[in-house]
């Protein structure tokens, strides 16, 4: 077994995201390795603008590290133009009388929410209600958005048991358009209740779009991260969880409001873990440390200390990946099979996609 690297995202990386003044602590060797990990996390541009609004925090930083800050923020000021051009695209293609309602990346820089600064997006994330699901395709399509390519199986998968379309791209266009019907596929263990996430809906001012109420955004984000990802090297979910929470989590009544909405999306184990690790991780201000939520069982915990450890984390791995993480990678990878689907569909999935493997494509 290869032995640990020196330095993991426990050291600086984690300690920097629950509060920015730990750089004063740091070294000239600890900001190489940090820099390394924050970059493999996607989370260099959101540290960067953290830096740089506190202005007193600046001298502490070594000379050397100042460029890849800049540069950082630069990149994220980039990938905020491609979102804003795409959502304007967007908005001109969508009809008016149809409800829309940005998610997750796209919600959070159209509402320029202060914890997106420097988020880096790849993709627009878009909710229609299911009867509109058809209707928002063809419009896409006719506006010139185009499909992944699927074949028949995949487009059933995509429409029978998702709860999203196959991801849709403008050639050219720098960022894909995922356009959702629900917020957890409709086979899945967490399936959220459809007529509360409406019910919920913001408009958003200035503009034709909406979006998810406060406590809404983040169960999405939680079961975004705890059940439809495999959650390697996700801990950009559990930073923008963390941003929603000291954002809107304000009050007694707001952490009654998310407990109970998480338990009518049957999201309240999950949201335990969320509130576990954001306390543990990011020092993330709550009431009581995972009093919210459902407490999972003993063997679920030690499972996701695993896969949160050794998985969710972003590594430096000079030597070679450890064993342990890709273990935890696999098991991953596992959990998230199991979690979408019932047992039946799971194996018929698997067996597809198994064959289809063996059997080259004739294109």
């Amino acid at each position: 077994m290869r032995p640990e690297p020196r330095y993991s995202a426990k050291h600086h990386l984690l300690p920097l995201l629950a509060d920015v003044t730990h750089l004063r602590s740091m070294s000239l060797a600890d900001w190489d390795s940090t820099l390394r990990l924050a970059r493999q996390a996607r989370l260099l541009g959101v540290l960067a603008h953290r830096i740089m609004h506190d202005p007193a925090l600046l001298p502490a930083v070594p000379e050397a590290v100042h460029g890849h800050l800049r540069s950082s923020i630069n990149f994220a000021a980039h990938r905020l133009q491609m979102v804003r051009i795409e959502l304007g695209d967007l908005e001109a293609a969508l009809p008016a009388g149809m409800a829309v309602v940005l998610l997750k990346g796209a919600a959070y820089i159209a509402e320029d929410l202060p914890f997106a600064q420097g988020r880096m997006p790849n993709d627009v994330d878009l909710l229609v209600a299911r009867r509109d699901l058809d209707a928002a395709e063809s419009v896409l399509a006719a506006a010139g958005w185009e499909a992944e390519k699927t074949d028949a199986y995949d487009q059933r998968y995509y429409r029978e048991w998702s709860h999203e379309l196959p991801p849709m791209r403008i050639p050219g266009h720098a960022l894909e358009v995922d356009l959702h019907h629900t917020i957890a596929p409709v086979t899945s263990r967490t399936r959220a209740d459809d007529a509360l996430l409406e019910s919920g809906l913001r408009p958003l001012p200035g503009s034709r779009f909406h979006v998810l109420s406060p406590a809404d955004q983040i169960i999405h984000s939680v079961i975004h991260l705890f059940q439809d990802s495999e959650m390697s090297g996700r801990l950009r979910d559990l930073v923008d969880i963390d941003g929603l929470i000291r954002l809107h989590m304000r009050e007694a009544g707001d952490w009654l409001v998310l407990h109970e909405r998480a338990r009518r999306h049957r999201a309240d184990e999950l949201l335990w873990f969320a509130l576990h690790y954001c306390h543990e991780w990011l020092a993330t201000p709550m009431p009581q440390p995972c009093g919210v939520g459902r407490r999972p069982s003993m063997p679920t915990r030690k499972l996701m200390d695993l896969l949160m450890h050794h998985a969710c984390l972003p590594l430096i791995a000079d030597g070679g990946e450890p064993r342990v993480r890709g273990i935890a990678r696999g098991l991953g990878q596992l959990r998230y099979h199991w979690l979408r689907m019932p047992p039946t569909l799971l194996a018929r999935h698997l067996c597809h996609k198994g064959f289809a493997r063996l059997v080259p494509r004739s294109d």
